[in-house]
């Protein structure tokens, strides 16, 4: 079971699949040794399958139109999302990212939809910003250094 924003997600026999990349590049070139990158955590991805029935096409028609929500910035809608491989991965915050497909399903009357939610705001990415505005808060830039100092210069050459 899975629900967006407290709404029930459709269907029967639902399949949630979660992911992470864990990134890194190997640097090892041609030798035998074994040195990588270790480049982070990325965005999870959960994958969900469902079945809706002919008769639901309404329950359908839902769906999609949570697929293409948008805010008031005109970007993808950010849901709160609840399921159990969800919350074991940590993913609390998601949007529709891909292709939302909807294939006739063979042996019953009814639809094959698949769609994937991808992690925003990840328990990595809020650690990063928090990093990003520590160091922005304790560092001065030297461009703004520089102009204040060929201002000062000025003044006392002009006698301003």
């Amino acid at each position: 079971m899975i629900s967006i924003n407290g709404w029930q997600v459709p269907g029967y026999n639902t399949k949630i699949n979660c992911g992470i990349k864990l990134a890194g590049e190997d640097l090892s070139g041609a030798g035998s040794y074994l040195i990588s990158t270790d480049n982070g955590v990325k965005a999870a991805v959960l994958s969900i399958t469902t079945n809706i029935a002919f008769v639901d096409h309404k329950k359908l028609a839902q769906l999609i139109t949570k697929a293409k929500d948008l805010d008031e910035n005109g970007a993808r809608k950010i849901y709160t999302v609840n399921s159990d491989v969800a919350s074991a991965y940590k993913v609390r915050k998601v949007k529709f990212d891909g292709e939302v497909k909807t294939v006739e399903a063979e042996d019953v009357k009814g639809w094959v939809i698949t769609f994937k939610l991808l992690e925003v705001l990840s328990k990595s990415e809020r650690e990063q910003q928090q990093l990003d505005n520590k160091a922005n808060k304790s560092t001065n830039t030297q461009a703004n250094d520089g102009h204040n100092n060929v201002l000062a210069q000025f003044e006392q050459v002009t006698g301003v």
